[in-house]
């Protein structure tokens, strides 16, 4: 089945223009309505989840002069760059103080490697957030749009791919917490040791629960 310029535009429930300042107010107001900006011989559509936090995807439908669906592609919105941009820079600056020719790096390595393990896996569930997301999204689309598609395998929750994943992020959060507990809190980086608790925290709880529920389901 051809897919129409048409047949998308239906799908969106409000048009807006795919902005920083719209994502941002769509992040607060928790609008889960469809959105999307209309051009010429292309269509932006996206749909906040809480399962994608900010960093869910903007599709974007490519259409020939005829108005028919070509491709279909995807980036980050810009909101959720601007988090990624944020966490990045806000790290750098923890590590390098301003004045850098006093700053005791030998001393302070257990720190620095804390802050970049953290960024590491701030970036890596990010990007897993967003993936996820996308996926989802297209399913949906393609649904409503009665676009049939090969029929993928669930992925199980212990496959060796997510075996891999939580073998090697399992320890890494473990190891942010202790270098929390031994070395943020008594150098008095609160805030960076709540921060790295509250981060680790939701991961850790989210991926029980998913494995959990995987279990009730078999």
């Amino acid at each position: 089945m051809e897919v129409s310029k048409n047949d998308v535009a239906k799908l969106i429930e409000i048009r807006t223009k795919s902005t920083f300042l719209h994502h941002l107010s769509n992040f607060f107001s928790h609008d889960m309505r469809s959105k999307g900006e209309i051009g010429r011989n292309k269509i932006k559509f996206w749909e906040q989840n809480m399962n994608g936090w900010a960093f869910y995807p903007v599709l974007i439908f490519d259409f020939n002069e005829d108005d028919r669906l070509i491709k279909i592609s995807d980036r980050l919105n810009p909101f959720g760059k601007t988090i990624i941009g944020i966490i990045l820079l806000g790290f750098l600056y923890l590590i390098f103080p301003k004045n850098i020719s006093d700053y005791d790096f030998e001393k302070k390595w257990p720190i620095i490697s804390l802050i970049a393990v953290f960024v590491l896996i701030a970036v890596f569930l990010a990007r897993a957030a967003y993936r996820f997301e996308k996926k989802n999204q297209l399913e949906k689309i393609f649904e409503l749009l009665n676009v049939k598609i090969e029929n993928e395998k669930p992925e199980k929750e212990w496959s060796l791919k997510r075996i891999l994943i939580r073998v090697i992020l399992y320890p890494l959060c473990m190891f942010l917490i202790g270098l929390s507990i031994f070395v943020a809190i008594p150098e008095r980086e609160y805030l960076l040791a709540l921060g790295i608790f509250g981060f680790v925290g939701v991961y850790l709880f989210s991926d029980i629960k998913m494995i959990l529920k995987s279990k009730k389901r078999q």
